[in-house]
Formats: structure tokens, C-alpha cells, sequence
């Protein structure tokens, strides 16, 4: 089995490798600006022109060690396609093969179980319009129960059915599930999903009233700032965010 970065770049598409350290790049800036759960958060790439393969984090790495030969390659059955030392957890690929296979329109997505968003998935309210970054969800999120095994088949074919056609979601008790038309709006929309829930936190903890803004507003904003197909590997957020990888964690192009 070939793990060496050289002996992967050599087996796999120019595509591929791109895409691997595209990915590689978002759990490093993950890892960076959210504290995670260990081992057990991922982010998922479908590959183009490939829909029913897509590249995920292996379950013996945290997000901080993930590089582009380290990534693993699944179908959307849960079957691993490309020889490898690593292997990704049930949970990892039995949740991202479950989304893919019931929603063809997503090619990317981050699942994590940070304080913040743990907070929020106990809360029986949901995310709140609090803030100017939770507006983008106003009535966008989806919501699953607590009530089947995660890390198999039968249970993340639950989530993928409590997803719908939404593209954000909480899973009750268990962190959020972000979802794009694109790898980099998967990790961009996930990290105002994030500052949204670590509002609430805050916010509810003050002790004091809260100022809810209108329905109309909360509309207004969701529909212009939280539009699905408007972030891309050209967007400014990304392209920032490659810059920074780059400069912080070169190595995760190995």
C-alpha cells in the first residue's frame, strides 16, 4: 500500500491531488480557528466528474495532521477505492456517503462537534437570528433527532433523510453537519455557522434581553447572504484562507 506523497500524487489525477489538498487545507484552517473533538470531526470533498467517489479524513489523524496523501478515497456505498495505509471511520464514511448518495447537488461537507455548536444542538430553540451570521440560516436549518447509531449505514441514511433539501443542519446533542454546492463553501458557510452558535452561547449567557430582529429582516438577510452556489475556490474568503494554510502549515500538500 502506498501512503508516500510522491506514490499517491503518481496514482491519482491532477484533478485529484488538487482537490486532496484543497481538502487537506480546510481541516487544517478548522483545526486552526475551531476547537474540535480529537479524531472524530471530518470534511468531505465529492470528486468531479467521479460523483460517486469523494475524499474524507482518516480516522487515526486529527484535523491539525491531515495532509493530501493521508485523505482517503470512499464511493458512495462506503466501499474504500484506493489502496491506502488509512482507512476513515464508520461514522466518517457511512454520514458523507449517506448525503451524497439521497443529494447529488452537494459536493462538500464539514462535520464537527465543537463547544459552541454542541451548545446549540442542546438547545431545544435551534440556532436563533441573533447575529448577522446566524441571518444567513434564518429558516435554513435542518434538525435530527437523537435517536439512531451515527456510525452506521441504517443511521446516517436517517440524517441524509432529516437533511432534505436544506443544506445546513443540527444533529440534537451531537454538533452541526455543513453542507455546499463546493468544498470551499462547505468550510465558509460552516465557519459563520460556527460564529453564529458561539453568539448564541454568549449571548443567552448575559443574563439580560435579548434584541430579536424582525422575521422580515431575518428573511431579507438569509436570501442575500446565505444563497447557496455563491462561494467558490475564487472567493475572496477561500482564497485567503488557502493563502493562510500556505503560510501556517505548508506541509499539508504532502
Amino acid at each position: 500500500m502506498a501512503t508516500k506523497p510522491q506514490l499517491v500524487r503518481e496514482r491519482v489525477s491532477d484533478g485529484e491531488w488538487q482537490l486532496r489538498c484543497e481538502l487537506a487545507a480546510a481541516h487544517r484552517l478548522v483545526a486552526h480557528f475551531v476547537f474540535v473533538d480529537m479524531t472524530y470531526n471530518h470534511i468531505s470533498v465529492r470528486i468531479p466528474g467521479e460523483p460517486q467517489h469523494f475524499l474524507v479524513k482518516a480516522e487515526s489523524v486529527f484535523m491539525e495532521q491531515v495532509t493530501a496523501s493521508n485523505i482517503v478515497k470512499y464511493d458512495i456505498d462506503g466501499n474504500q477505492v484506493l489502496a491506502s495505509d488509512f482507512k476513515a471511520s464508520p461514522a466518517a464514511y457511512n454520514v458523507h456517503a449517506s448525503v451524497y448518495k439521497a443529494r447529488p447537488d452537494i459536493m462538500g461537507a464539514v462535520h464537527t462537534h465543537s463547544p459552541a455548536n454542541l451548545a446549540v444542538s442542546a438547545q431545544k430553540c435551534g440556532l436563533l437570528p441573533l447575529t448577522q451570521q446566524a441571518m444567513r440560516f434564518y429558516n435554513r436549518v435542518a434538525y435530527y433527532k437523537n435517536e439512531y447509531d451515527d456510525t452506521t449505514p441504517e443511521g446516517t441514511q436517517h440524517m441524509a433523510r432529516a437533511l432534505g433539501d436544506k443544506w445546513h443542519m443540527l444533529l440534537e446533542n451531537h454538533g452541526a453537519l455543513v453542507c455546499g454546492s463546493t468544498l470551499a463553501e462547505a468550510y465558509i458557510y460552516h465557519h459563520f455557522f460556527e460564529l453564529a452558535c458561539r453568539a448564541q452561547i454568549g449571548a443567552l449567557g448575559g443574563g439580560t434581553e435579548l434584541v430579536m430582529p424582525t422575521p422580515e429582516v431575518c428573511e431579507e438577510r438569509a436570501k442575500k447572504f446565505g444563497r447557496i452556489g455563491q462561494y467558490n475556490s475564487k472567493s475572496r474568503d477561500w482564497v485567503a484562507s488557502i493563502a493562510l494554510a500556505d503560510k501556517l502549515f505548508p506541509e499539508y500538500r504532502d
